[in-house]
């Protein structure tokens, strides 16, 4: 399995790089909560997306102490990741706990909301990111050619924008989206540039495409970024799918894992070149 041995030092850099970009006041989350507790009061605590609950509100206090459009478009980043995790709960994670299932509901469509204020006030930007949202979310045409001409420029090396256009090409043109998945991943400098969701939806790609080796291959990079088990990933039902005549589909396991430890060093180094393969028809 993927060895950890140089997160430490990758940690520690991402710490210190965050505290040098906000020199603001305590961000920790009890400091958050005390001083402005309607920040978090609205996203109830749960088992469920803790992390992404917590960056959430740490990009809300952000966004509320010192509002620019950066902040707006962190916050806007944070609280897509967070509403896609709690997506993930509603439709993977069964429980016999109504109560807790009525929780995770609130927090999706408390996420949604927030996001939906947020894109009111953001009409008419130039920011590629913010109109990438208002675009998706409401039909917004103008700002639908912002986002793509920023996002189809020759050389671009936004690792977000182009991860965002993928997204939204996933569906219609998965060899597309996979190609632009890899360029991101190619531009990256470090595994601390990607978005921990990069990897679940380059899975997700390949296991809806039938390519089960490679969906393997991505969950394990995905559940190696999910330090805190953000996100549920079922790597049996992937070693599993697809049998025939009682047959796995995968029976080269091992060989998987050490190209996902390749990858893994690759992606954490900024040397990752691989390019896109093509999608089985």
């Amino acid at each position: 399995m993927i060895i950890k041995t140089f997160q430490p030092a990758l940690l520690l850099g991402a710490l210190l790089l965050t505290a040098a970009c906000n020199p603001l006041k305590s961000d920790d989350l009890a400091s958050i909560c005390k001083e402005h507790p309607e920040l978090c009061a609205d996203l109830q605590q749960i088992g469920d997306c803790r992390y992404k609950r917590t960056t959430v509100i740490r990009a809300r206090y952000y966004e509320k102490i010192e509002p620019s459009e950066i902040h707006t478009r962190d916050l806007l980043n944070e609280l897509d990741e967070y509403q896609s995790c709690m997506e993930l709960t509603l439709s993977m994670q069964f429980t016999r706990n109504k109560e807790r299932k009525q929780h995770r509901l609130d927090n999706y469509l408390q996420a949604q909301k927030l996001m939906n204020e947020l894109l009111i006030e953001t009409k008419g930007t130039q920011d590629p990111h913010l109109a990438y949202y208002l675009w998706t979310r409401h039909q917004d045409y103008e700002a639908k050619e912002v986002f793509l001409k920023a996002a189809n420029q020759k050389g671009i090396t936004d690792i977000r924008l182009l991860m965002k256009l993928a997204n939204f090409n996933a569906k219609e043109d998965p060899q597309g989206a996979l190609n632009l998945f890899y360029k991101a991943l190619n531009v990256s400098n470090s595994i601390e540039d990607i978005p921990k969701s990069a990897f679940l939806s380059i899975m997700t790609l390949y296991f809806q495409n039938k390519n089960f080796e490679q969906a393997y291959v991505w969950a394990l990079l995905a559940e190696e970024q999910d330090d805190n088990d953000e996100f549920p990933i079922n790597l049996d039902l992937i070693l599993r799918k697809g049998l025939a005549k009682g047959k796995k589909v995968i029976a080269n396991e091992d060989e998987l894992e050490d190209m996902a430890d390749l990858y893994y060093q690759q992606l954490a180094d900024g040397t990752f070149t691989e390019q896109a393969p093509k999608l089985k028809k």
